[in-house]
C-alpha cells in the first residue's frame, strides 16, 4: 500500500517553495520518474513480444487444428494479441512520451501514471476473465462434441489455468484498491497545488 508519508513529504516540499518563482524539480522525483519510464518501456516490449507469440500461435492452431476447438482457441489468442498491443498503446505510450519535468509536471506525471496503472490492472482482470470464459466454452464444446475436446486440455484449463486466473483477479483487485486510494490522494494534492498556484 502507498505510504502516506510520501504524499506528506511531497506536499511539504511543494509548500516550502517560493510562490513567486517556478519551483525546480526535485532530483529524487526525477529519478523515480525516469525509473518508472524505464519499467514501462520493459513492460511494453514484453507485451509486444507476447502479442507476437500469441498471433503466431493462433496461426499455428488454425493450420494444425482445422476444427471448432482450433478456431475457438485461435480466436482467443488473436484477441489476446490485439489486447496486448492495445494495452501497450493506451497505457505504456503516454508514460513513455511524457516530458514535462517541472515540479508541477512531476505531480501530473505521478497522477497520470496512477490513472494508467489502474486501467492496466483492470485490463489484466478482463484478460483473466476471458480465460475463464474460454474454459467454460471448452466445457460446452466437450458436452456438445466430446471427440473434439482432448481431456488433457480440458483438465489443464480447469485445474491449472482457471484457478490461477481466479487468484490473479483477486490479487489484481487488491492492487486496484491500492491504486484507487493513491489516485484519490494524488488528485487531492493536485487540486490543492492548483488552488495554491492561483492565490
Amino acid at each position: 500500500m502507498t505510504d502516506d508519508s510520501d504524499f506528506m513529504a511531497l506536499k511539504a516540499s511543494w509548500q516550502q517553495q517560493p510562490a513567486t518563482a517556478v519551483p525546480p524539480p526535485n532530483a529524487a522525483d526525477l529519478a523515480k520518474a525516469s525509473q518508472r519510464q524505464h519499467q514501462q518501456r520493459v513492460l511494453m516490449i514484453g507485451e509486444c513480444l507476447a502479442a507476437l507469440v500469441m498471433a503466431a500461435s493462433a496461426c499455428w492452431l488454425l493450420l494444425s487444428m482445422p476444427n471448432w476447438l482450433g478456431y475457438i482457441a485461435a480466436t482467443f489468442l488473436g484477441l489476446g494479441a490485439i489486447g496486448a498491443v492495445y494495452i501497450s498503446w493506451q497505457v505504456h505510450r503516454p508514460i513513455l512520451a511524457y516530458d514535462n519535468w517541472s515540479s508541477h509536471g512531476l505531480l501530473q506525471f505521478r497522477l497520470r501514471s496512477c490513472q494508467l496503472s489502474l486501467r492496466y490492472y483492470r485490463y489484466n482482470q478482463y484478460c483473466c476473465a476471458a480465460m475463464l470464459l474460454f474454459t467454460a466454452l471448452l466445457w460446452l464444446l466437450s458436452a456438445w462434441q466430446p471427440a473434439l475436446t482432448p481431456m488433457d486440455l480440458l483438465l489443464f484449463y480447469s485445474l491449472v489455468a482457471s484457478p490461477l486466473c481466479l487468484y490473479g483477479i483477486y490479487l489484481l483487485q487488491q492492487k486496484v484498491q491500492q491504486k484507487t486510494l493513491e489516485l484519490q490522494q494524488l488528485t487531492d494534492l493536485t487540486r490543492q497545488f492548483a488552488s495554491d498556484d492561483s492565490v
